[in-house]
């Protein structure tokens, strides 16, 4: 190995001479790589997360209208037991299409939720005591006394395999 030189004939008389040494080469930190399984993993993250979003968020997606009325009122409903019956309040969904609606999701107030995998038939009402629904977020039972119903939203699947949503604003 061969020291580098320096041209002499250029330096001054009273400059120091020195050698001058190769600098050393630039050390390169390690860089985070994305294996194939991560890859997967993260894009099926994306996607639950989106469609997660969509199940919670239905109505700012403004999908097809869900072809269902509905209305508040009170009715005689059949107790836990069986052993009698009370006066209670209910929401009453009625199906106005001419098929049955399957996969109904009853959100009442923007938070206590129902969903419902047996089908809605045709012209026939689904009467539902209020006290059924369930908070999103835990599993605390809705109170209609304390927080009365304002709005109700009905999403289900139309015939043509599509999300309807219907949205009911009550005072």
């Amino acid at each position: 190995m061969t020291k580098p030189t320096r041209d002499v004939s250029a330096a001054s008389a009273d400059s120091p001479t020195t050698d001058v040494q190769p600098s050393a080469s630039p050390k390169i930190a390690p860089t985070l790589q994305l294996s194939r399984r991560g890859l997967v993993l993260s894009l099926s993250a994306m996607a639950a997360l989106g469609l997660s979003v969509y199940a919670l968020f239905p109505e700012s997606i403004n999908g097809p209208s869900l072809p269902v009325s509905v209305t508040l009122d009170r009715d005689v409903v059949a107790t836990k037991t069986g052993e009698g019956a009370t006066l209670t309040d209910v929401v009453v969904i009625k199906n106005l299409a001419d098929v049955a609606i399957p996969r109904l999701s009853i959100e009442v107030n923007g938070q206590y939720l129902l969903h419902r995998e047996s089908p809605l038939p045709a012209d026939e009402p689904l009467i539902l005591p209020l006290r059924v629904f369930t908070d999103k977020r835990s599993s605390q039972r809705y109170n209609p006394v304390k927080y009365p119903p304002i709005e109700v939203m009905v999403t289900g699947q139309l015939p043509s395999g599509a999300r309807g949503i219907s949205h009911f604003d009550f005072d």
